[in-house]
């Protein structure tokens, strides 16, 4: 079932998911310029270190930046084609054991492959989260 809420959602609440392993949310360190300057580590929560949370954090915001870019070339080609997936809130990169969610308000999680996880709903719940 999709999660659908206009309530926010406690970033702790993500471990509540079986199979979350860990969380990251962040924020730009210069507002509007997520390509040019580092991202900030504003928590993390989970089976994670720190050092595992910066480099979660990092991935993401780098495959973040490029993803956007590449949906909005998308669009700004072909404005009227419904078909083009605009505006884009989240991405999900799978590997053999773990794999990464992530949503374009800068938070990401960690995935235990061996659970079976609704991404959509996933998504749906940490598009709620408020990381202003």
């Amino acid at each position: 079932m999709l999660f659908r809420s206009s309530t926010p959602v406690i970033f702790s609440t993500l471990l509540d998911v079986d199979g979350v392993v860990g969380a990251v949310r962040w924020h730009e360190a210069v507002a509007g310029k997520g390509a040019v300057s580092p991202p900030l580590l504003t928590e993390y929560i989970g089976d994670i270190t720190e050092d595992r949370a910066e480099r979660l954090m990092a991935h993401s915001e780098a495959a973040g930046l490029g993803i956007m870019g590449i949906s909005q070339l998308s669009y700004h080609r072909a404005r009227e084609d419904k078909t083009v997936m605009y505006p884009l809130d989240g991405y999900y990169l799978h590997s053999r054991q773990g794999s990464v969610v992530s949503t374009i308000n800068r938070v990401s999680v960690l995935l235990d492959n061996s659970k079976n996880v609704d991404i959509q709903d996933l998504i749906g719940k940490m598009n709620l989260i408020d990381n202003s």
